[in-house]
C-alpha cells in the first residue's frame, strides 16, 4: 500500500521532532514512526531522503527561510519550514506541490500556523538562496563543533570534512571469504563493487544495496562495517594465539566477528552491558560463524576479571559519534560540548578498568568513532603507555575514527 505524499511529510515532521527537539536518533525514530503501517520501499525512501536531507543541510535551510520570519516560530513550524525549504531548494518537486503538501502536513500538529507556513514558503520559492552564510553554516556544523574543529584542524580541513559528510556514503562491508572471488560473485549479480583501500577485508557498494541479498550473507561470509572501524579492529595485537581476548562494549558484534576470524584459536568474550542489545549481538555472531566467542552481560566499568588476567582487549568506547556524520547527520544535533566532556570522563574510567585486567606487557586498542580531542588524545594521555595512535578524519571512503594501541 502506497502512503500519500501528505502522510510522508506528516511522518517526516514527527521524525524531525524526535531528532531535533527530543534528541533521539533518526534511524530509530524512522523505524518507530513507520512501524504501525505498511510502507512501500519508495515511500520509505522518500521519507529518509527528506529527513536526512534536512539534517545534512539544516543550517543553510534555516538561514534561507529565516529571512522571511519576524518572530521565533514554534517547534513544529520551524520543522515544517525546514522541510519545505529543503524540497524547494534541493528536491525535484514543483514549487506548488512542495508548499501545498508541507502546509497540509503541519495541520495535524498546528492548524493555526498553516497560513504562516504557506506565506513564508512562498517567499522562499520566489527568492534565490542566500549566498552569504556564516562559517559554521557553510560547513553544516553547530557553531561550537565548528569552532573546536577549526582550532584543531584548520578551517580548510573542516571544509574538506564537511564535503565528505554532506554526501551519501557507500555501503562498506567486511568479506570473510576470498575477497576477489566474492567481488566477482557480486558483479555477476549486477552489483557495482570496489575493493576498499584501507582494509584487506573491505568492499564498497552502492548505498542502496540490499545487504541481506548479498552473496554469502546467510552463510556468514559478509557483514556491514565501515573501513575506519575495520582499521581499528585490525590494530588489535594478540601475542598468545590461544589467549583470552575481550571485546568491550561489543554490540552489535561487528568487531567481535572480525576478531574471531583474525584469531580463530583465541577465546573471545564479547562484553555488553545493555540487555536489549545482546540478542542481536548473539544473532550476528551465530550467523557469522564465530564459534570461538561467548557473550557476557557486564558493566565494562566493573569487569568480572582478576587483575593482570587478560591477553588482549578491544575497547570501542561509547562516544558522541562525531566521526559518523556522513552516515548519521543526526549525530551533530544529539550532543553538546558538555556531553562530549562527560563522554571523555566515562571513556577514561573504561580504559583504566581495561588496563587493570590486562596482563603486563600485553596491549589493548582504545577506539571511538569520534574525532573530538576530548574523546581522543585527552583520554589516552591519562592511562597506559601509547604504542601508536591514529585519527582518521571523515572522507569519501571511511568515517572519522580514533584508535590507539596501549601497552601495560
Amino acid at each position: 500500500m502506497s502512503i500519500s505524499n501528505a502522510r510522508v511529510r506528516i511522518v517526516a515532521l514527527a521524525v524531525l521532532f524526535e531528532v531535533l527537539i527530543k534528541k533521539n536518533k533518526a534511524k530509530a525514530a524512522i523505524v518507530h514512526t513507520t512501524s504501525s503501517q505498511s510502507w512501500e520501499p519508495r515511500d520509505i525512501g522518500l521519507l529518509r531522503e527528506m529527513v536526512y536531507g534536512v539534517l545534512r543541510n539544516y543550517f543553510a535551510l534555516e538561514a534561507d527561510f529565516s529571512r522571511f520570519v519576524k518572530q521565533k516560530p514554534s517547534d513544529y513550524s520551524r520543522l515544517a519550514l525546514l522541510l519545505g525549504t529543503y524540497q524547494l531548494r534541493l528536491m525535484r518537486i514543483p514549487d506548488h506541490a512542495a508548499v501545498g503538501e508541507t502546509v497540509a502536513a503541519i495541520k495535524p500538529y498546528e492548524t493555526h500556523t498553516a497560513g504562516f507556513i504557506n506565506a513564508v514558503l512562498r517567499q522562499v520559492a520566489k527568492s534565490e538562496a542566500p549566498q552569504k552564510l556564516k562559517p559554521h553554516q557553510r560547513v553544516e556544523l553547530p557553531q561550537w563543533m565548528y569552532a573546536l574543529w577549526r582550532d584543531a584542524f584548520t578551517a580548510d580541513v573542516v571544509s574538506d570534512i564537511a564535503s565528505a559528510c554532506n554526501t551519501s556514503p557507500d555501503l562498506c562491508v567486511v568479506v570473510f571469504s576470498d575477497r576477489e572471488a566474492w567481488m566477482q560473485q557480486a558483479q555477476d549479480l549486477g552489483l557495482e563493487v570496489k575493493a576498499g583501500s584501507f582494509s584487506p577485508y573491505a568492499v564498497l557498494l552502492n548505498a542502496n544495496t540490499s545487504v541481506t541479498s548479498l552473496p554469502g550473507f546467510a552463510e556468514g561470509d559478509v557483514m556491514v562495517m565501515d573501513q575506519a572501524a575495520q582499521m581499528a579492529t585490525l590494530s588489535v595485537d594478540l601475542k598468545e594465539e590461544d589467549g583470552l581476548l575481550l571485546d568491550l562494549c561489543a554490540a552489535p558484534g561487528g568487531k567481535t566477528a572480525l576478531l574471531s576470524h583474525r584469531f580463530p584459536k583465541a577465546s573471545i568474550t564479547a562484553v555488553e552491558l545493555n540487555p536489549r542489545r545482546i540478542p542481536r549481538l548473539e544473532e550476528n555472531l551465530k550467523r557469522l560463524q564465530c564459534s570461538n566467542t561467548q557473550v557476557l552481560q557486564a558493566d565494562c566499568a566493573f569487569l568480572p576479571y582478576a587483575d593482570n588476567s587478560v591477553d588482549a582487549i578491544m575497547l570501542d568506547a561509547p562516544c558522541s559519534a562525531s566521526g559518523t556524520l556522513r552516515r548519521h547527520p543526526d549525530a551533530k544535533f544529539l550532543h553538546t560540548i558538555e556531553d562530549v566532556k562527560a563522554a571523555g570522563q566515562l571513556q577514561l574510567i573504561l580504559l583504566q578498568e581495561a588496563l587493570r585486567v590486562l596482563k603486563p606487557g600485553a596491549s589493548m586498542t582504545y577506539a571511538v568513532c569520534s574525532i573530538h580531542a576530548a574523546e581522543n588524545e585527552d583520554v589516552i594521555a591519562q592511562a597506559g603507555n601509547i604504542i601508536t595512535k591514529q585519527r582518521l578524519l571523515p572522507n569519501n571512503e571511511h568515517d572519522g575514527f580514533f584508535f590507539a594501541s596501549i601497552t601495560k
